[in-house]
């Protein structure tokens, strides 16, 4: 697996800060963006996967949520070492993932309406915040101008107004993602963003969005009742605990006080609200930060 060392994990943290978003190049391994995209496109055969004809989801864009739950090939994806690391700094390392969906632009397809992925939070919150969620954009095919590569606004985290708002876009710089096949865009959830039109005759666009969030923060998709317990007893511990089977600051997700990995699961994920913790030696009441 191609891994991210430490100073570069710095360097992107640095561009997000300023930016708004990070892009990790030759991120993927060649084979593994071969097996995912054929994955993909196999599934949409499959499951017959057609446009769902929204403003936000497109008209020519075959869109699948739940990725986890159809084949065991996309798991290598929200633990990835060029990724995650970066994504568990902007965050912590009680972040989940909230959700996972590939997006195959198809030619003719229109801008999409440019937005935050936070954008629910947002409102709830003054601008600029801490991230919210933060998105990892998985180029399984070259992205361009032409092709739909996602158009966003640099800095735009930043901004104290969202995208949606009277005016908000004018004089604004808009620009164009543009990366090969294996590279990966993290940003800021704040960013402003949308995927770009196709213009090309016959080429489509294939990228996978994974996104994560605070352990304090629902999910944007369920992996309680969208992956069934006979598939996620597949998964490695750490994929779980990016689900939220393990407790958020030893407090955060308890069934009468076990968290979600042991009822689910047994011993493998067992934990005990406030007990295990006060264990450990720290102490959930004061908000300490252990993951």
């Amino acid at each position: 697996m191609v891994t991210i060392a430490e100073p570069a994990i710095f360097d992107h943290l640095a561009r997000i800060d300023v930016d708004g978003y990070t892009i990790v190049e030759d991120a993927i391994e060649p084979e593994l963006v071969v097996t995912l995209r054929e994955a993909i496109r196999r599934l949409e055969r499959d499951l017959h996967v057609e446009p769902r004809g929204t403003a936000a989801e497109g008209h020519a864009t075959r869109r699948m949520y739940n990725l986890l739950a159809k084949d065991p090939v996309f798991q290598a994806m929200p633990l990835h070492d060029s990724v995650l690391p970066i994504v568990e700094r902007l965050l912590d390392r009680g972040c989940l993932l909230s959700g996972m969906t590939a997006i195959d632009i198809g030619p003719g397809e229109h801008e999409q309406p440019v937005h935050g992925d936070d954008i629910v939070m947002s409102r709830h919150l003054r601008r600029p915040h801490a991230p919210m969620m933060v998105t990892s954009m998985w180029a399984l095919d070259d992205f361009t101008e032409a092709n739909g590569g996602t158009r966003f606004v640099p800095g735009s985290h930043l901004f104290t107004r969202t995208p949606d708002e009277p005016g908000a876009l004018d004089d604004v710089e808009i620009r164009a993602l543009e990366m090969p096949a294996g590279s990966v865009m993290i940003f800021h959830g704040s960013l402003w963003h949308g995927g770009g039109p196709n213009t090309t005759p016959d080429v489509w666009r294939c990228g996978v969005n994974v996104q994560y969030c605070p352990g304090f923060v629902r999910q944007q998709q369920n992996p309680y009742l969208g992956i069934p317990r006979e598939i996620a007893a597949t998964f490695s511990d750490r994929l779980l605990e990016l689900l939220g089977y393990r407790l958020y600051k030893g407090i955060m997700g308890h069934v009468d006080g076990a968290s979600p990995g042991e009822v689910a699961f047994g011993a493998r994920l067992a934990e005990t609200a406030y007990r295990d913790s006060e264990r450990r030696g720290t102490t959930p009441m004061t908000g300490d930060l252990d993951g």
